[in-house]
């Protein structure tokens, strides 16, 4: 049987003080008690089953067949993949930056910190702060809604599920409260920059290597 909080044996993942305890201790202590308050809440209820599937809607993993699936749609559009080009470069970007800050922080997740949290989910590794959920999947659906649904009544709905994405992750016990609200944070600061600022500098380097090459 596999070891779901398999992680508290990790090395690199234990429970000396983090960044956020050392320099953040209100709000370490902050997300302490509410991060307990909502994982034991809803201790033995059909919630966690929920909990589970709502977090899968917002599992990394979704961008790998989101990559799939725009290139099949580039091929059958006569070899065309500036879709593709948007959503790659928007994950590779976002990606290095939520690298960085999450390895810079290096916070345990809270199944780690507290005996009294077990991990729910199979998919909570490596260290807490921010939301992987959070930031990949604002950044997937963000990206989604900008290109195929730019109308304002997919705002609340993205928002929505943010916050479904958000409050799972805390049930089932891999994340703090502010671990998820940064995320979904940072994701929409990283979304912003890479729209506004460098999507037409890939897009002018793929069609330059696509002329240089084809």
């Amino acid at each position: 049987m596999i070891d779901v909080n398999s992680d508290k044996n990790l090395s690199q993942i234990d429970k000396k003080p983090d960044f956020i305890k050392n320099k953040f201790p209100k709000l370490d202590t902050w997300d302490a008690k509410n991060s307990k308050l909502i994982y034991h809440k809803f201790s033995g209820s059909k919630v966690r089953k929920w909990a589970k599937l709502i977090s899968f809607a917002g599992d990394p993993r979704l961008w790998g067949p989101t990559f799939v699936i725009l290139s099949i749609w580039g091929i059958i559009n006569e070899w065309s993949f500036s879709l593709l080009t948007i959503f790659l470069s928007g994950f590779f970007q976002s990606f290095a930056i939520y690298f960085i800050i999450k390895n810079f922080i290096k916070r345990p997740r809270p199944f780690v910190q507290y005996d009294d949290i077990i991990r729910l989910d199979k998919t909570g590794h490596g260290f807490s702060f921010p939301s992987g959920h959070c930031h990949h999947s604002t950044i997937l659906v963000g990206l989604i809604g900008i290109v195929f649904f730019p109308f304002p009544w997919f705002i609340p709905i993205l928002v929505a599920y943010n916050v479904a994405i958000g409050y799972s992750r805390m049930i089932l016990g891999c994340h703090f409260p502010s671990d998820t609200i940064f995320g979904t944070i940072e994701a929409y600061l990283e979304l912003g920059f890479f729209w506004f600022l460098t999507k037409d500098l890939y897009i002018n380097l793929y069609e330059w290597l696509m002329n240089v090459f084809f």
